[in-house]
């Protein structure tokens, strides 16, 4: 980097991925920095830079120092030990260093006192409450919402019922019987990580769970949707409402109904005696409504949204895109995990291939959707836009 790219970052101002300073800090609070970064993405500390963005500027031997002294506390005081790499940019006014710092591969980190930090726009945030924190180690793929035992249930809690349907249809044999073969069949829930000892599994209740319990030991984890009156989501008149619960399967049967229900069908090229076709293609709302059922973060306690307005629809899916994907991916069918285990069962129980080809064909259908990966309020929303250009044939 040269000082002309480095004065044009400098102009860019503070933000999660540039921090200026001064001179560096004292160890415990740079350990917090650098471990902020290495948590949230990555970023850069710019030293001898003030907040203003006014270069201050250090000498050669500083340089060398401040070097040297970040590289043993992102080494001594971050656990796990973390890497980091300085520059030494000259510039007419002094020596700016910049340490550069990646998103680390080990998430997540914390500092030698055991404390968890994340970037909060140009600052750093202490991770306090449980929920983040896990949702921190997921994001690490250290812990995964799916995999957790839900601590209120009970194996009548799992439909043995219908997981024998699946199981004959997916490997063409019967499993082990419930009754007959109790560790033989506990051994195979077991081993797919749909039940642990005598608790279900989230993932167990969510693909085979008893759909009259399902809405007291998985309370969030539903579809709110809503037909509202024009175009406002902050209006009070709606068309219709509806609650849904149940399985991933339930759900996405019913969420379809109703997203069925509320829309228009269209006569086109069709003589007036035809049913007409659907205003909107089934294919567009199957990928985005399973896509968000399958890839949602189950640690975020919130429902999914699906808001029908009149020139719109939205479906609002809790936590922020997984393993630093982006909308642009998404586009262009990259495909990224939250739920494995999920992702693994639905080719089986829901119109789902999990390829990433999905919404590249939805796209291909109907052009007109977008996506806002909102990160401050942990959300992803997929809008598809009403009355757009004629979709492709």
């Amino acid at each position: 980097m040269e000082e002309f790219e480095l004065r044009n970052q400098i102009l860019l101002g503070e933000d999660s991925t540039r921090q200026f300073k001064r001179e560096p800090s004292a160890d415990a609070k740079m350990a917090g920095e650098i471990v902020a970064f290495a948590n949230s993405g990555g970023g850069r500390i710019f030293i001898g830079v003030q907040k203003d963005g006014s270069i201050a500027g250090v000498t050669g031997a500083e340089a060398e120092k401040v070097g040297e002294d970040v590289a043993k506390i992102a080494w001594d005081s971050i656990r796990p030990p973390f890497s980091i790499l300085s520059k030494s940019i000259p510039t007419a006014d002094g020596i700016v260093v910049i340490i550069e710092i990646p998103n680390g591969a080990s998430r997540p980190y914390c500092d030698s006192k055991g404390v968890y930090w994340v970037k909060n726009g140009p600052d750093k945030r202490r991770v306090q409450s449980p929920e983040e924190l896990a949702r921190l180690f997921q994001s690490g793929e250290k812990l995964y919402a799916e995999s957790q035992t839900v601590k209120a249930s009970t194996l009548e809690d799992f439909d043995y019922n219908r997981f024998e349907r699946f199981y004959e249809a997916k490997y063409s044999e019967t499993p082990p019987n419930r009754h007959e073969e109790r560790e033989a069949c506990q051994r195979t829930l077991e081993n797919l990580e749909l039940v642990d000892s005598d608790r279900v599994t989230v993932a167990g209740l969510l693909l085979f769970g008893n759909r009259n319990r399902l809405p007291v030991l998985l309370p969030e984890m539903k579809i709110d949707a809503v037909w509202f009156k024009g175009t406002e989501r902050g209006g009070s008149e709606w068309h219709d409402q509806r609650t849904i619960t149940g399985t991933l399967a339930d759900q996405f049967d019913e969420g379809m109904g109703f997203l069925k229900r509320c829309l228009a069908r269209v006569q086109g090229d069709g003589s007036f005696n035809q049913t007409g076709r659907p205003e909107v293609p089934d294919t567009v709302f199957e990928e985005l409504l399973v896509n968000a059922l399958i890839h949602r973060d189950y640690f975020v306690k919130d429902s999914i949204k699906v808001f029908i307005f009149d020139d719109r629809i939205e479906i609002r899916s809790p936590g922020k895109l997984p393993n630093s994907l982006t909308v642009d991916q998404i586009r262009r069918g990259v495909r990224r995990s939250r739920n494995v285990l999920l992702a693994s069962f639905a080719p089986d129980l829901l119109n789902f291939r999990g390829v990433g080809s999905g919404i590249v064909r939805a796209l291909k259908i109907w052009p007109s959707i977008s996506w806002v990966n909102d990160t401050d309020s942990e959300e992803v929303v997929a809008t598809i836009g009403l009355n757009p250009i004629a979709p492709a044939a």
